[in-house]
């Protein structure tokens, strides 16, 4: 048994999961490091996860289920970290699971490099089973402001929260804003701000599900609004601490712009008007910033440059370059 100091918090929010949810809760019992805190947060789910929850604490006695009315993933997040009790905390979602050494493995790069934060790989799986895992078993740790580029230009990780293991002591004033979508956009950026320095492993040690209807392939509404805000904000604080990483940041925003409006576009091409002008002046403010940025793709630069000539014609150009990864 490992000492209290190493106990882990395994933070699994649940809402309407239940046909993915004995896979998931499989794949963390299965864990090969053992001085695990499971806790569910069952967030008023009405297809049975909640009851499932429960027989499931009868399986593991270091399962803890929290019940509580609907709220969304930000909020079933912030309980389950405010109920946690260990000096490690680790997210994962309830239709996703692990390789049985994803703890272990991002423990072990944590205390062998006094990282505060280390990230795994990952990989995509819209199978009924878990995909075989790639163990290289390698890892690197790195100081704040490279694992931020790397997180800005998705290098072996991206600003997702789950896949990675925390010090707790990084969340001590931070939580997931509530009612918020791109939830993790909002608050990783923040979080890895406060890390001294990070462990890296290359082993794919996540599996994420892929499934229909995700929010960045769904229409867009007025919740979704508030991903412009946030690309913003992240963007102008990066720079702010780090100036090296503002032409990373920007990559990223504009990156991230172009898309919304391509969703815009999709959705309705009348929709928000005002928020489509807002979309162009700001990338015609950021073009020269971001022809330069390090990492830019061609068929972004392209984009781009289809936008300068009309909607229209970055629309038809977005759709034609998207129609050729499939």
């Amino acid at each position: 048994m490992k000492s209290a100091e190493d106990l882990i918090s395994v933070v699994i929010p649940v809402y309407n999961v239940k046909p993915f949810l004995r896979m998931c809760a499989d794949s963390v019992f299965s864990q090969t490091f053992r001085n695990l805190e499971i806790i569910f947060v069952d967030d008023g789910s009405t297809d049975g996860s909640g009851e499932m929850c429960d027989e499931l604490a009868k399986e593991d006695s270091r399962v803890r289920v929290i019940h509580q009315e609907n709220g969304g993933l930000s909020a079933a997040r912030n309980t389950g970290i405010d109920a946690s009790t260990g000096a490690w905390l680790y997210f994962l979602d309830s239709d996703d699971a692990i390789s049985p050494v994803t703890i272990a493995h991002l423990w072990t790069s944590c205390i062998r490099t006094k990282a505060d934060v280390s990230v795994g790989d990952f990989m995509r799986f819209s199978e009924r089973e878990v995909p075989e895992e790639r163990r290289k078993f390698t890892s690197q740790s790195m100081g704040t402001e490279e694992a931020l580029r790397r997180m800005l230009m998705n290098e072996g990780f991206g600003h997702q929260a789950w896949g990675k293991l925390f010090k707790r002591e990084l969340w001590e004033s931070l939580r997931y804003p509530k009612g918020l979508l791109y939830e993790d956009y909002a608050v990783i950026y923040d979080v890895m701000l406060g890390a001294k320095k990070i462990a890296a492993v290359t082993d794919a040690l996540y599996f994420y599900r892929m499934q229909e209807g995700s929010i960045m392939h769904s229409k867009i509404g007025e919740r979704n609004l508030t991903l412009l805000d946030t690309s913003e904000r992240v963007t102008k604080m990066l720079s702010e601490h780090y100036p090296s990483l503002r032409g990373p940041a920007v990559r990223l925003q504009v990156v991230t712009y172009m898309r919304f409006l391509s969703d815009m576009l999709e959705t309705d091409y009348r929709l928000f008007p005002d928020v489509q002008k807002r979309i162009i002046d700001t990338v015609r403010g950021l073009k020269k910033e971001f022809l330069h940025a390090p990492g830019v793709r061609r068929v972004d630069k392209m984009k781009l440059r289809a936008l300068m000539a009309g909607k229209r014609v970055f629309y038809l150009m977005y759709k034609a370059s998207d129609a050729k990864k499939h």
